[in-house]
């Protein structure tokens, strides 16, 4: 036979009169609540990726591979690279959030893999030219980058038209690294 000495029992509040007479939450105070919850996931889904990004900018290092000939005057600082990259994955992670908020990623699972792998993909290139200085790795990665791009903004486009024509300035920003590496080769 148990004893109940050695336990503690919960204390139950017992509702005073302004719990009683608390009125049910408001359909204004419903809205304010989901909008707190939506800026709390978008702040998350944006945080994430842009730090990622930021720490594959310091692993990438400061310095440009050499190129055989110092013909192209285009040629970027570096800065500009690491900033283009945050900015890519601030915008495709902008775009994947506005997919998940519309049910995208519950209705189609399988496009996930497209908004990730870009995203390593993303994260490979700096270090891939400019830590290891592998110009034809970069050129592969960005072109598979673009791929992935490519295949976001059609999916995301399905679901949500604004997430599917936010992806498209990075689409550019790929192709224009693939361009650059190509160049360095």
């Amino acid at each position: 036979m148990a004893t109940s000495e050695g336990m503690k029992q919960r204390h139950v509040e017992k509702p005073t009169s302004t719990d009683a007479d608390a009125t049910p939450p408001t359909n204004k105070d419903r809205k304010i609540a989901k909008a707190k919850r939506g800026l709390r996931t978008l702040a998350v889904a944006l945080a994430i990726p842009v730090a990622l990004s930021a720490a594959s900018a310091c692993i990438s290092g400061t310095t440009a591979p050499s190129q055989p000939d110092s013909k192209s005057s285009w040629q970027l600082p570096i800065l500009a690279f690491h900033l283009g990259n945050i900015a890519t994955a601030a915008l495709t992670s902008l775009a994947a959030w506005l997919f998940w908020a519309k049910g995208g990623f519950h209705r189609r699972p399988t496009d996930l893999i497209f908004y990730l792998v870009q995203l390593l993909l993303l994260l490979m290139w700096g270090p891939a030219v400019f830590r290891l200085r592998n110009a034809r790795l970069g050129v592969a990665v960005a072109v598979a980058m673009s791929v992935c791009l490519f295949g976001c903004a059609r999916c995301f486009r399905r679901v949500n038209p604004s997430a599917g024509d936010i992806v498209v300035p990075c689409l550019a920003w790929a192709l224009f690294l693939a361009m650059f590496s190509y160049k360095v080769m």
